[in-house]
C-alpha cells in the first residue's frame, strides 16, 4: 500500500483539486489517503468530508487537530506535528507527503515511482523523486530543478547542489524503525524530511515534472522576507547538526548562503525580526540557531569558511556535470 499524506490549514480554495489529483491516479496499487487538518477555520474539513462521501470506495480518512481560538500557536511546530501525526497513522509500505494546495499532474505518478522502488536493482534507494513545476497564479509553469538526467543521487550531491520539495517524493516507510526525535520533531519540514531520509539510502531521480507546487502570493513562506527565511533555515541547520554531527561540513556548505546573509545583516538580528523561529529556538534550546541569532558563537566564522569553500566546490562540480550531460 501507498499512503498519501496530505496536510491542510485553511485551504478551502484548493483542497478539492488536490484530492481529485490523488483520487484520479491510475494504478492497481492499493492507496490510502490521509488528510491531516491543522484546525482550519474555513470550510476545508467540510470539503474533505464531502469528497469522502462522494468516493466511499476510496480509502480516505480525515484526521483533525483542533485549535483553541484564544491560543497563540507556532506555525513551525504545528506543521511538523501535523506531518508526524500522519506518519504515525500511515499503514503503507511507501509514503508520500502532499501539501493541501498542491496537486499531481501525471495520473501514473504513483505507479511509476513504486515500480522503480520495487525493482531489485534499486533496493539501495530510500526514495524516488521527480521534478515539480512551480505553478504561478498568472499561469506560468517553471521547473523547480534544472537537473535533467535520470539517475541515482547520494546525500552529498543532493545536499550541495539540489532542492526538491517533499511533495516530489515517494519514500520507504521507515517511520517505526527511525522515528524522528529531538529537534527533528520540532522542525519536520521539506529540507529536514529529505535529510532524515537520505541518511538511509539514495534518491532515484526522475527529471520529468509530475506535480505542481503552487506559488500562492501571501503564503506562509512567500510572505516572509529573506532575513526570516535565513533564520528559518538555521533551525534546519541545527537539526542536521544534531542528527549527523559527522556531516557538519556538508551542512556548512548547504546553509552557507543563509549563514552569510545573517552574518552580513547582524544589525537586523532583533528578536521581533526573527519570529517565530527565535521562539522555537529558545523553547527547545536549539543552541546553534540561537548562537547565530545572537551572533555570538565562536564556531560561526569557521563554518562560514567551510561553507564558502564547500559552496565553491559544489558549484564547480555541478558545472562540470552539466557539461558532461550528467546533471
Amino acid at each position: 500500500m501507498v499512503s498519501i499524506l496530505i496536510t491542510t490549514y485553511n485551504l478551502e480554495k484548493y483542497i478539492e483539486q488536490t484530492l481529485e489529483s490523488v483520487i484520479s491516479q491510475e494504478t492497481e496499487i492499493p492507496v490510502e489517503i490521509l488528510v491531516g487538518d491543522d484546525g482550519s477555520e474555513d470550510g476545508t474539513p467540510d470539503i474533505v468530508r464531502q469528497i469522502i462521501d462522494k468516493y466511499p470506495e476510496k480509502n480516505i480518512r480525515l484526521i483533525e487537530t483542533p485549535r483553541d481560538k484564544n491560543a497563540k500557536y507556532n506555525r513551525v511546530e504545528r506543521s511538523a506535528a501535523n506531518r508526524l501525526k500522519l506518519l504515525e497513522e500511515a499503514k503503507g509500505e511507501y509514503c508520500s507527503f502532499l501539501d493541501g494546495d498542491d496537486y499531481y499532474t501525471d495520473k501514473h505518478r504513483i505507479d511509476k515511482m513504486v515500480k522503480i522502488l520495487d525493482a531489485p536493482e534499486n533496493r539501495d534507494c530510500i526514495l524516488c523523486a521527480h521534478n515539480l513545476n512551480l505553478a504561478y497564479e498568472d499561469g506560468r509553469r517553471v521547473p523547480l530543478s534544472n537537473a535533467k538526467t535520470e539517475r541515482k543521487i547520494e546525500l552529498d550531491e543532493y545536499w550541495t547542489t539540489m532542492f526538491l520539495q517533499s511533495n516530489a517524493v515517494v519514500f520507504r516507510n521507515i517511520y517505526k524503525d527511525h522515528k524522528p526525535e529531538g529537534r527533528l520533531k520540532v522542525s519536520f519540514d521539506d529540507n529536514n524530511i529529505m535529510f532524515w531520509l537520505m541518511r538511509f539510502g539514495k534518491m532515484y531521480y526522475l527529471p520529468e515534472s509530475m506535480g505542481d507546487y503552487r506559488q500562492v502570493e501571501g503564503s506562509s513562506w512567500s510572505a516572509i522576507d529573506l532575513l526570516k527565511r535565513s533564520a528559518s533555515n538555521m533551525i534546519g541547520y541545527s537539526v542536521e547538526r544534531e542528527l549527523a554531527p559527522e556531516l557538519k561540513k556538508l551542512s556548512d556548505t548547504r546553509h552557507y548562503p543563509d549563514l552569510k546573509y545573517l552574518y552580513d545583516h547582524k544589525d537586523e538580528l532583533k528578536i521581533e525580526n526573527l519570529e517565530p523561529f527565535y521562539t522555537t529556538a529558545v523553547d527547545h534550546n536549539i543552541t546553534e540557531a540561537l548562537d547565530v541569532y545572537r551572533m555570538n558563537g565562536k564556531w560561526i566564522k569557521e563554518s562560514l569558511r567551510n561553507g564558502k569553500v564547500g559552496h565553491l566546490k559544489a558549484r564547480c562540480k555541478r558545472v562540470l556535470k552539466k557539461a558532461m550531460g550528467k546533471f
